[in-house]
């Protein structure tokens, strides 16, 4: 004769191991929200893709979510194409000269900024001087008031700004940029983890930058707006700035760096900001290296997604 409470019993022990394997499951399943853009250098050349029309539509048939746009030459046309193929505009690569004292930087910038009002475009600040030497704190006098005035305007159409470090530029590193997004003090300041730009900063300042990573990722962490990755090996083979970006920025998924971890590393820190393919320097034709490029961001987020 079959007991009911002892089958009662059964019963929810079943129900709550299944409901407990199911909260397991599901605790397992890192989703990534970062939404993947192309660098206009991976867009642009002479040929095929001259105009914006052209490059943003590569852009979208590759996959990817959104694009950059370098300087202000064409914004309204590339802003356009952006729109009708449904990208997002992630960046505005932008420059501050520092030694410019009557227009350090592009006065277009307000007129862009009013037409990104309600999106979340960027502007990405390289600074740039032959006048101070890279990383030195003295012209921090001069970026630091600069950057403020970009960020009011910015602010006035509900926008952020973030910092772009650039080796041999005078904002050359992580750590140049969290010096001046701390003076700067503004919550619509922040910067970029550039995958390429940190390996070569370290590679000439003779440092492991896989053992100092974590020490940078948490310093940069209360700023960080964005990312950009590619393929790389580390070190170079040789110093010589002509032949550095051959080893430090390849096809994403391509050399000895791993990429993956390098970004799994923000992502378990929360990060769901933009991403942005690297894409100077690259000799494969263009839709081979982004078709390759989108299908390898895929099984990163595939990836994490499955805890791996």
């Amino acid at each position: 004769m079959k007991n009911p409470a002892l089958l009662r019993l059964l019963s929810f022990l079943l129900t709550t191991g299944l409901t407990l394997v199911h909260q397991v499951s599901f605790a397992q399943k890192k989703e990534v929200r970062s939404p993947f853009f192309v660098f206009n250098n991976g867009l642009s050349d002479t040929s095929a893709y001259k105009n914006p029309e052209a490059q943003v539509a590569l852009a979208a048939r590759m996959g990817f979510d959104g694009v950059e746009k370098n300087r202000l030459d064409t914004f309204p046309e590339f802003y356009r194409a952006v729109q009708q193929n449904k990208l997002k505009l992630c960046m505005i690569y932008v420059q501050v000269n520092l030694d410019d004292a009557k227009n350090p930087y592009d006065r277009r910038l307000e007129e862009t900024f009013r037409a990104l009002q309600g999106t979340e475009a960027m502007p990405w600040l390289f600074i740039t001087s032959q006048k101070y030497k890279p990383s030195s704190v003295e012209a921090d006098s001069l970026a630091v008031p600069l950057v403020r005035e970009i960020a009011a305007l910015a602010e006035r159409y509900g926008l952020r700004v973030t910092l772009y470090p650039h080796i041999w530029f005078w904002l050359e590193s992580v750590g140049d940029a969290i010096r001046v997004a701390e003076k700067v003090a503004r919550p619509n300041v922040g910067l970029t983890f550039n995958l390429p730009h940190y390996l070569a900063a370290q590679f000439y300042a003779g440092q492991n930058p896989t053992q100092n990573f974590p020490a940078w990722v948490a310093k940069a962490k209360p700023y960080l707006f964005a990312l950009s990755v590619n393929g790389a090996d580390f070190p170079p083979p040789s110093p010589d700035r002509a032949r550095l970006w051959d080893t430090l920025i390849q096809p994403l998924g391509e050399g000895r760096y791993d990429t993956y971890a390098f970004l799994k590393t923000f992502w378990d820190g929360g990060f769901q900001g933009p991403v942005g393919l690297q894409c100077y320097n690259i000799k494969q034709d263009k839709p081979t290296h982004l078709r390759k490029s989108v299908a390898t961001w895929n099984a990163y987020k595939k990836r994490y997604r499955e805890g791996k």
